[in-house]
This record gives structure tokens, C-alpha cells and sequence, in this order.
């Protein structure tokens, strides 16, 4: 994982070789005054404009990355910037003294995972992560152990208190105040300024929010809600199914009406259904019925005021209409359209 740091440190102890140049610099803290040291490692092909070489007693901006070691801080130099030293009355080089050295702390920068729940300490707030770190002081990666904390005021991190458990990755860019070992385990004290977490990555344990949704005033959208979270299986069987290309209803056939049971207006409704049906057909067949009988009358009463105009006989018409096949039938439907046969006898005899 990443773990840089960038400090001013004082060359204090310098030993080369054909590949490497290793040592031991040191730093100053501004507040308490204390020089702190750390060890250092330039590889001579890794050398460049800025990364310079440099000797003891150089003041030097160091930057690279940065492992621990039994409370000891170990840098792979990858950046060295020799400041200019201090000169004296006559021009000459003056010496660094450990004393006077600009004040700085290692600013550090780590990709670590949370391993212990956010608590809190006055007016911090504190979390222990860890680190796989590899570097070229060890032939293999190492975990490391850090201590978080950030101030409660920080407003700027309020957000960041409840990612620590569900996310696996935080970036944090802080500085580093000290390196101690509590309960067999060494850990780096860091005064986190930036953090931020990797949101593609996620606890293996960690489960979504299920979220309820909320209700809504409108009647449409609560009512699909319903329907979706209580679907309907079977739909209700109480209406009523009639074949309209049925002549003549068949009361053996009562399959064709499907009604519950259980439903006594359904039960109801279909009877009546069905008397209106058988009614409304008997009586379609006798208004069939009528209508041919009303035809052949008028007929009839038609061929009468004929027989009235040509002979222009009452004696014969009535006689004519005495000897008619159709006299009671006639009878039976006076006032209708064989009324004008009456009305044609009458005014003959005036």
C-alpha cells in the first residue's frame, strides 16, 4: 500500500557502497524543540536532478516511501533537495546546528483499512488501521499498525465517522507525532488532515441499508405499491359469462354461468339474468309473430279498399268481407291499419 513521508532532516551519519548510500538524518520538532531521527537508503542509479547527492552535516528535503521497523522510521529516498547552507563572516561553510535546524514533522501519506471501531478521547476522534507495506529494507511486505486521530471540530471529516466500518480502503495525509508500542504492538501516531475512502471496495461483511419506501399522498402511486408488494393470485370468479352466439339458452348448460357460492347477490343476479333472457327471447319470437300478422291484415284491408273502389257496392263489399276467411281477424285487430276499410263503407253510404 502507498506510505509516503517528506521531511527536512539533517545529515548526520552517511556510509556508501557501488549501489546504495545509507545513514541516519534527523528532524526538529517545533513545539517541544526535540530532534527525532530516521534512517535513510538512496540508491546511487536512482539519482537525479531531484534527487540529489548529498553528505553529512547537508540540511536536505527528503521525500520517498517510508516503512517502520521496531519503533524506527526507515525512508527509501526518492527525492533530495540539499539546501544551501549557512555562511559565515568571511564566506566560509557553517555548520548546521542540530538546534537550529528548521522545525518540521514528516508529513506522510497511507493507503490503510480500519481494524478497530471509532472511539473517542476528549475532543478527538481516534481509529486503529493497518497497512501491508513493502519496502527495500525488508525482503518482504510488512504489516504496519496506525493510530488515527482527527479533531471532533473538524468539520470538514464529519462525514468520514461512519465509513470506517463499511468501507476497506481510506487514504489519509496527516502527520506523523510518534511511533510507541502498547500491548506487544507497535503503532504510528499520525494527526490525520486528509482523509478520503475508496468507495468500489466494501467490507465482505458489510450489508445495505434496506430502505422503506416512503409514502407518497398521491392515490395512483399508492395503490401500484400495493398491488406490486401483494400481488393477486386468482381473480374473483363472481361475474357473470354469457355466449352471445347462443340461439336459445339451455338450461342444462348452467356451466356458462360461473358464480361463488359463497356470494348470494352473485347467485341472485344470475337467476334474474337468466329469466331475462329466456323472456326476452319468447317475447322477440311472438313480436315476430305479430308483425307477420299485422302484414298479412293490412294486406288484406288493402285488397278490401280495392274491391270497395271498383264496384262501388256496400252490399257487395260487406258481403265480400262476410265471405273473408279473415273476418274475425280482423275484428280482432280494429283500430289498426284495416280500419280504413270501415272508414271507405261510410263514407260511400253518404
Amino acid at each position: 500500500m502507498t506510505s509516503t513521508l517528506t521531511v527536512i532532516g539533517l545529515v548526520a551519519h552517511v556510509k556508501s557502497s557501488e549501489r546504495t548510500v545509507h545513514g541516519e538524518a534527523m528532524y526538529r520538532e517545533k513545539i517541544t524543540g526535540q530532534n527525532h531521527r530516521f534512517l535513510f537508503k538512496q540508491f546511487v542509479n536512482a539519482r537525479h536532478e531531484y534527487n540529489e547527492a548529498f553528505r553529512e552535516g547537508d540540511l536536505v528535503l527528503f521525500g520517498g516511501k517510508f516503512t517502520i521497523d521496531e519503533q524506527k522510521l526507515m525512508l527509501v529516498v526518492e527525492m533530495a533537495c540539499v539546501m544551501e547552507p549557512k555562511m559565515g563572516p568571511n564566506g566560509e561553510h557553517l555548520k548546521w546546528d542540530p538546534t537550529q535546524i528548521p522545525s518540521t514533522k514528516p508529513f506522510i501519506n497511507i493507503s490503510t483499512s480500519a481494524e478497530e471501531p471509532l472511539t473517542t478521547y476528549e475532543n478527538m476522534n481516534f481509529v486503529k488501521t493497518r497497512s501491508l507495506v513493502y519496502s527495500p529494507f525488508h525482503s518482504s511486505a510488512r504489516n504496519i499498525n496506525f493510530e488515527l486521530g482527527y479533531s471532533k471540530d473538524a468539520k470538514w471529516l464529519e462525514s468520514i465517522n461512519d465509513k470506517w466500518s463499511d468501507y476497506a480502503n481510506f487514504f489519509v495525509g496527516g502527520f506523523l507525532e510518534a511511533i510507541y508500542t502498547a500491548n506487544s504492538k507497535t503503532y504510528a501516531q499520525v494527526d490525520a488532515k486528509m482523509i478520503d475512502y475508496d468507495a468500489r471496495f466494501r467490507h465482505p461483511n458489510y450489508q445495505f441499508p434496506i430502505s422503506s419506501p416512503k409514502k407518497s399522498a398521491n392515490a395512483f402511486a399508492m395503490r401500484r405499491n400495493e398491488l406490486i408488494s401483494n400481488p393477486i393470485s386468482n381473480p374473483r370468479t363472481d361475474s357473470i359469462i354469457i355466449d352471445d352466439n347462443t340461439q336459445e339458452l339451455n338450461p342444462n348448460k348452467k356451466k356458462s354461468i360461473i358464480i361463488d357460492d359463497d356470494d348470494e347477490s352473485a347467485t341472485q343476479s344470475a337467476v334474474d339474468n337468466e329469466e331475462f333472457m329466456s323472456n326476452n327471447k319468447k317475447l322477440k319470437g311472438s313480436q315476430r309473430t305479430t308483425l307477420s300478422k299485422k302484414r298479412q291484415l293490412s294486406d288484406l284491408c288493402n285488397d278490401l279498399d280495392d274491391d270497395l273502389n271498383l264496384n262501388d257496392s256496400d252490399d257487395d263489399a260487406a258481403n265480400n268481407l262476410d265471405d273473408s276467411p279473415f273476418k274475425l281477424d280482423v275484428n280482432k285487430v280494429r283500430g289498426g291499419k284495416g280500419s280504413r276499410g270501415r272508414r271507405g263503407r261510410k263514407s260511400n253510404k253518404k
